[in-house]
């Protein structure tokens, strides 16, 4: 028996292209926290002692803290998984195969640059109750209510074939209508 499998991996390079980004704004701020604030500033923010230290330190802070997020998402495995026991939606997620109607393109109406794919499952509300205790809850019940399916898939940051990925869920998907009927 043939069992092709997807994997899709995490673009590496624009991941660390962001976080030496916000690493180097992070050095700045604690930079400027280390030099102090200027009294011959024009701007009331860079002058003012005040004002300065709470916004560059709470700035530094969160350059930092989303540079080591971003960090911990490059040690990460693979964000999207098929094979033969369904998708598998970062190690979070896993929906067999039985339970998707379809997987479709999907273009985010917010951003046309946000893609991916809706998966379109063939009872949404099961998967929904349950899934009541994840994490991500809301966000699946909010993309149910917008985009008509709680599971959608970006796929901006992952470098994969698209081609293949469609081969394979098609392959899934056949296999299974003809197992159900």
């Amino acid at each position: 028996m043939n069992h092709p499998t997807f994997r899709a991996e995490i673009d590496k390079l624009r991941i660390l292209s962001a976080v030496a980004f916000l690493l180097a704004l992070g050095i700045a701020c604690a930079y400027l926290l280390l030099r102090g604030p200027d009294p011959d500033s024009a701007r009331a923010m860079l002058r003012d002692p005040r004002i300065f230290y709470p916004v560059v330190g709470l700035g530094g802070a969160l350059f930092l803290g989303l540079a080591a997020f971003g960090a911990a998402k490059l040690r990460g495995g693979s964000p999207l998984r098929a094979g033969p026991e369904g998708l598998d939606l970062n190690g979070a997620i896993r929906i067999a195969w039985r339970d998707i109607d379809r997987v479709e393109p999907y273009y985010d109406f917010t951003d046309p640059a946000l893609h991916g794919y809706k998966v379109v499952l063939k009872d949404p509300d099961r998967f929904l109750a349950a899934h009541r205790d994840h994490r991500l809850y809301r966000r699946m019940l909010s993309a149910h209510q917008t985009a008509g399916s709680p599971v959608i898939v970006y796929t901006n940051s992952l470098r994969y074939d698209p081609q293949r990925f469609d081969e394979v869920v098609e392959h899934y998907l056949r296999e299974s209508a003809a197992r159900l009927a």
